[in-house]
């Protein structure tokens, strides 16, 4: 008896982990199903602003909804998810390592574009962050070579 409620306990937990990471999965694909996930994304302009090849500014989306990346100074993380305005993501962390101004200034400006994605525009080697009126916060090429 105690076999059977363990066995029948852990198909509950198993389909329960399932449940729950269906829809971050589902929110990570754009519509014609170009992948988000997996991809190191670089950024190559943010508020209208191009970012010089030689800045490391990239995100990359995970399928358990955890995005990480580097803002130029600091590596940054936090999650996002699917809701009825779009996408939500979860205040940023962040390492505290101190850069000149105007690196610090460009990655505050990085940071605050992926806080206020709502929705996402994605193609085969390109990406953009979207607020809640479809404006482009940020755009991304996808970088192969890491």
């Amino acid at each position: 008896m105690k076999a059977i409620l363990g066995i029948a306990l852990l198909i509950l937990t198993v389909a329960g982990i399932v449940f729950f990471a269906m829809p971050a999965r589902q929110g990570l694909k754009a519509g014609g199903g170009a992948q988000l996930t997996g991809v190191h994304w670089r950024a190559v302009s943010v508020d209208d602003e191009a970012v010089p090849e030689d800045v490391d500014l990239q995100i990359q989306f995970d399928v358990d909804g955890s995005i990480k990346g580097h803002g130029g100074c600091n590596r940054f993380f936090g999650s996002l998810q699917k809701s009825e305005s779009g996408i939500e993501v979860s205040p940023l962390g962040s390492t505290r390592m101190s850069c000149p101004e105007p690196v610090m200034k460009r990655e505050t400006a990085f940071l605050d574009a992926v806080q206020k994605m709502k929705d996402f525009r994605i193609g085969d080697s390109e990406m953009s962050l979207l607020d809640e009126d479809g404006k482009v916060l940020a755009s991304f090429a996808a970088d192969p070579g890491r």
